[in-house]
């Protein structure tokens, strides 16, 4: 049958060449059809525009160029002029990788990428397509001829081309990606269509002398620019329309420029960076051990875009930290966090934990020492403030070499310093009865003040940061690291971070998700910088790491004072009333180490305690004697006594009136005769037991109903 073929066109080449040229016709006809198509669709017509050379259809058939003249379109094909309309995605996307509608990338295969190459004909280089329309009919020429060898030689190598092209390709050893319709193929002849007759533009003038898209309009920084016309009036409703046309188009966010007063009017718009995703903060972070003493591993944080480490900074100017937060926020698991550190470089730590079991699983341990009741308690305090004076006297220039030699560095943790403070004046009221403004109160607020360069530090928890239980706002400042645990109204976040701090609502349903500020200023406010935070959770963790922590002196654990609190430092003391109330103390606690009870020595007489302002006088505390035996031991069976302050006992509903108003009553009550009740003062506020301000309320509405 092929030599029949072959003998067909050897002898009749002149019939050949009628049938070659009858089947060419139509195919002439119908590219001159779908020609003279696109020049009505859009708009043009030979008649009105003028002939160019290089608007020939040859010209652009031996160039590679598209067989359209004027706007290139993105969909041509080899034998089709194409349309003008947005590509969809197609097989070129699917060789690049490009996402899909539901966001999920497409891995390139070899048949996607020969697809990109054989049916994306505008990704062509203009080279490439002019070597295929000359190769081809060269081909069909060579085989006219009876040349098959060489029709069938430029056969294999478009053969091996393709072969080659697939293998180096994206899907395989992806050297090179089917290059993407350009930005002024895709997005220019619809922008156009819309900016012509808002800009005044006759329809015969070409679109590229006016507007300018980059190649790629989806990476930041792209540009898109438009000549304007002279004559165009502008206003900012123009400008709205006009750059309506162009952004509306576009994906991303874009920035406009205009540029009227230059002598060659421009506007230009640039793809601004897609704004980042913020990370989530984990609900659960791991802790990690620190080596250095001054910085405590915290936990996690976002800081603009990216997260980051908390840590507490105690080498500062203000050494302490503290943690806010309602019951079973958290406050116990992040004063962990300073304890377990603590113990790994060495630091010795006193807890003071009244409630007797927050902080349970430090117990026992060596370089721990617990302290429980509130006599206990104030007894840990007085050492401990009495062994960060003496430390400071041994680091100055006339200290002991000996004594400085000894010198260990310490942490007091106050787990619920509130209720600390509430059950010590219980206790310094109503079982050794005490009179007047305890001493004790202040030391706390002493030992905020002083403490940096002697290596003693306060880790301090709290329901709330009142000025009452700190000292004042002085004395809170110097807790310089400090963070609030779940929610916080807003005078508790004003107290804590200051009224200028915008407030910031942590996640509530993460356990143990906070807020925290470190001294840092917020770049944007200019004002304390507060952040969210979540705190590492090391409690399963505290019996074996505090275990494996160094030993501490033999000293610290059997409960005696520092070996470089010397006799004088004793003696020096008492100018604040610290030595009675230690451990072996006139008022101080027994301690089952030291050998039992301590035998405490009688006292004769009632001793009234120094108004506040006779504190640093040198004034001694005394306390009532009952029966030769202080009222530590006659008082120790007394139940706890509740107290609240004037503010809470309104907020219990114990006088019905809000807390300014039983304010204006209080004064009114010395004018009528009506004593109030002294209470107990703590330097900053009285507290009242519930009988006393039950009896005053009584007496106070028994008066009001007696008046006519």
């Amino acid at each position: 049958m092929y030599g029949d073929l072959w003998a067909w066109v050897v002898e009749e080449p002149g019939r050949a060449a009628l049938t070659a040229v009858m089947a060419g016709i139509p195919v002439a006809g119908a590219l001159a059809q779908q020609r003279q198509k696109d020049r009505t669709r859009s708009g043009r017509s030979d008649a009105s525009e003028p002939k160019r050379a290089e608007d020939a259809w040859l010209v652009r058939f031996l160039t590679g160029r598209d067989l359209k003249s004027g706007d290139p379109s993105s969909s041509a094909s080899w034998w089709c002029a194409g349309e003008e309309v947005v590509r969809d995605r197609t097989a070129a996307d699917l060789a690049a990788g490009l996402p899909d509608a539901s966001g999920k990338p497409a891995e390139p295969t070899v048949l996607r990428t020969i697809a990109a190459g054989a049916g994306r004909w505008s990704c062509w280089p203009g080279a490439a397509r002019a070597s295929v329309r000359l190769v081809v009919p060269a081909s069909v020429v060579a085989a006219w001829s009876g040349w098959l060898s060489v029709a069938a030689a430029g056969t294999g190598v478009l053969s091996a081309a393709g072969v080659a092209a697939a293998v180096t390709g994206p899907a395989v050893l992806g050297w090179w990606r089917p290059r993407p319709a350009g930005a002024d193929l895709v997005h220019g002849p619809g922008m156009w269509a819309a900016l012509r007759p808002a800009l005044g533009v006759e329809g015969s003038q070409r679109r590229e002398q006016w507007l300018v898209l980059s190649d790629d309009v989806s990476v930041p920084g792209a540009k898109v620019v438009l000549r304007l016309p002279a004559g165009w009036p502008g206003g900012e409703a123009g400008k709205r329309a006009i750059s309506a046309a162009v952004t509306d188009r576009l994906p991303g966010e874009w920035s406009e420029r205009w540029h009227r007063a230059d002598s060659a009017p421009f506007a230009e718009w640039i793809r601004k960076e897609p704004p980042r995703k913020v990370p989530a903060l984990p609900v659960s972070v791991e802790w990690k051990a620190s080596r250095d003493p001054y910085e405590v591993y915290v936990g996690r944080a976002v800081r603009g875009y990216e997260l980051e480490d908390v840590v507490i900074r105690t080498k500062s100017a203000t050494p302490h930290f503290g943690v806010g937060g309602l019951t079973g926020s958290g406050k116990s698991t992040v004063l962990y966090l300073g304890v377990v550190h603590a113990r790994q470089n060495g630091v010795l730590v006193d807890i003071l934990d009244t409630k007797q079991n927050s902080m349970a699983e430090a117990e026992g341990k060596s370089g721990v020492r617990v302290h429980k009741t509130p006599a206990e308690c104030v007894a840990a305090l007085g050492e401990y403030l009495m062994s960060m004076r003496a430390a400071e006297t041994a680091i100055g220039k006339t200290g002991d070499p000996a004594l400085r030699q000894m010198l260990v560095p310490r942490i007091l943790v106050a787990d619920e310093l509130p209720t600390m403070m509430k059950m010590a004046l219980i206790w310094w009221k109503y079982q050794i009865k005490g009179r007047g403004i305890p001493p004790f109160a202040e030391w706390f607020s002493i030992g905020l003040l002083q403490g940096r360069s002697a290596d003693h530090r306060f880790g301090v928890g709290a329901q709330q940061w009142a000025n009452a239980y700190f000292g004042g706002t002085m004395e809170r400042a110097q807790i310089g690291w400090k963070a609030q645990l779940g929610f916080c109204d807003s005078p508790s976040w004003a107290v804590a971070f200051g009224a200028s701090t915008p407030m910031v609502s942590p996640d509530t349903t993460v356990p143990g998700r906070g807020v925290f500020a470190d001294g840092r200023i917020n770049p944007e406010t200019k004002g304390l910088w507060a952040r969210e935070f979540q705190p590492a959770y090391i409690v399963p963790q505290v019996s074996h790491l505090l275990d494996v922590a160094p030993p501490a002196p033999a000293w610290f654990d059997a409960g005696l004072p520092a070996p470089w609190i010397t006799a004088e430092m004793r003696k020096t003391a008492e100018a604040l009333a610290i030595p009675d109330f230690l451990v072996g103390g006139r008022l101080g606690p027994t301690h089952p180490v030291l050998g039992g009870p301590v035998t405490l020595r009688p006292h004769q007489g009632v001793g009234v305690v120094s108004p506040r302002s006779e504190l640093v006088t040198g004034v001694p505390v005394t306390a009532r004697v009952t029966g030769g035996v202080t009222g530590v031991a006659a008082a120790a069976a007394q139940p706890a006594v509740e107290l609240f302050s004037l503010a809470e006992a309104c907020a219990a509903g114990l006088l019905p009136w809000d807390y300014a108003t039983a304010k204006v009553y209080k004064g009114r009550s010395a004018k009528k005769g009506i004593e109030f009740p002294s209470g107990s003062p703590d330097g900053r506020v009285t507290y009242y037991t519930r009988d006393e301000i039950e009896d005053w309320l009584e007496r106070w509405q028994a008066s009001a109903q007696s008046r006519p």
